[in-house]
């Protein structure tokens, strides 16, 4: 099976020469991570399956647990248990109501451990309903190695994550626009029943303000998990998220703030193949010809920017038989990158257009169709030479 394939020239463009190579980060926390947005891929670990305490980046979960299950309008009652919650708060009243998305800001700014009670048991119909929305969500994350007793971190040895686990949580929580949008808000005024109740937030998340480019998300600090951080920056087209858990005091943000700017120093984002890309064409076993191949999806990865421009991952392409009928978008194969350490992603090679089945016998087809026209001939010749009789028989 032959395919012209036209993927080089795209690879090559993309890159330039060798840079410096840049010195690992020096952090105080004993887990950490740094994870590109757009990728998943992982830029630098320290630790980072190891199990730890959340503390309140917890709520990163419990915010898009809510914001998959509940409408930004809809209205949420303080119980006894919820007003009740040790920690931090906004004091709700037993009683009191509050709109989610109010609430989804106090809860992200202000870590509310109360409205994180009453969100829970909002959605849940209880905390412990909740927990189990809690937990199959970060598993739909691809959170492999989590387990989480409560919507706000509270100490608990059955609630426990890893740096890795909580970075891939917050990947899928910040393709939510809403989720997104609280994060990177500094202060908040939100509606409450009583005017004369904390109703101006203001974002724990000091990055905000200290770091160029900060984008989110979450603080936690209990004195079992330390000072935790989950942040995330976008600059040159980039965004990152570093997680750090288990730091001392005001290091959170030195640890944060050196991960982040080695994942943007360390690293450059290239586009290995573009949405759409036409890469060759193949025979179709039986169709009436080949067919072109292009590729579902963009891919695009991180590679080290002291590595020099000819330094690209290898690739190949897999195929399936091809045989008609094709239909156009069809998934023929895939593509798939590799490097030293590797495989380092793959994607969808689909049909660019559809192609039908040859004819079986197309001889007979030919003098089916000759035939049928000779017979349709003489049907019009006999009903004119039909109405040319009825007309003398009248007269």
């Amino acid at each position: 099976m032959r395919v012209a394939l036209c993927l080089l020239p795209l690879l090559f463009a993309l890159t330039l020469g060798a840079a410096r190579a840049c010195a690992e980060p020096q952090i105080v926390a004993p887990a950490a991570v740094v994870l590109d947005l757009k990728t998943g891929q992982v830029l630098y670990a320290k630790e980072a399956t190891r199990r730890m305490y959340p503390a309140s980046t917890t709520k990163i979960l419990t915010a898009l647990v809510v914001l998959q299950n509940a409408k930004l309008d809809d209205r949420i009652r303080a119980s006894e248990g919820a007003v009740c919650t040790e920690g931090s708060a906004i004091w709700l009243r037993k009683g009191e109501e509050l709109a989610v998305r109010d609430a989804l800001y106090a809860l992200l700014l202000n870590s509310a451990n109360d409205v994180a009670t009453a969100l829970a048991e909002k959605v849940g119909g209880s905390v412990a309903n909740f927990v189990r929305l809690m937990n199959r969500t970060a598993k739909a994350c691809g959170a492999t190695d989590s387990h989480f007793n409560n919507p706000h971190g509270l100490p608990d040895e059955n609630h426990y994550t890893t740096a890795l686990d909580l970075a891939r949580i917050t990947r899928v929580a910040m393709g939510n626009k809403v989720f997104r949008e609280i994060v990177a808000t500094k202060t908040k005024t939100i509606r409450r029943d009583n005017p004369e109740d904390l109703s101006l937030l203001i974002n724990h998340n000091k990055l905000l303000w200290r770091y160029e480019g900060a984008t989110g998300v979450k603080t936690g600090y209990t004195t079992q998990a330390g000072q935790c951080l989950v942040a995330s920056a976008r600059r040159d087209g980039r965004e990152l998220i570093a997680v750090v858990l288990g730091s001392v005091g005001a290091n959170v943000w030195q640890d944060a703030a050196a991960l982040l700017d080695y994942g943007f120093s360390a690293y450059r984002l290239v586009e290995l193949v573009r949405e759409g890309q036409v890469i060759g064409s193949v025979p179709v076993a039986g169709g009436v010809g080949p067919v072109t191949l292009k590729v579902a999806r963009s891919l695009w990865y991180n590679l080290p920017a002291d590595k020099p421009a000819l330094t690209l991952p290898n690739w190949r392409l897999s195929l399936a038989p091809v045989e008609a009928p094709v239909a156009q978008g069809q998934t023929l194969g895939e593509v798939v990158f590799t490097g030293p350490s590797g495989e380092l992603g793959r994607v969808a090679v689909v049909a660019a257009q559809a192609v039908v089945r040859q004819p079986r016998w197309p001889g007979v087809a030919k003098g089916l169709s000759a035939g049928g026209g000779l017979f349709l001939m003489l049907a019009a010749l006999w009903a004119v030479r039909k109405r040319r009789r009825q007309r003398l028989f009248r007269r």
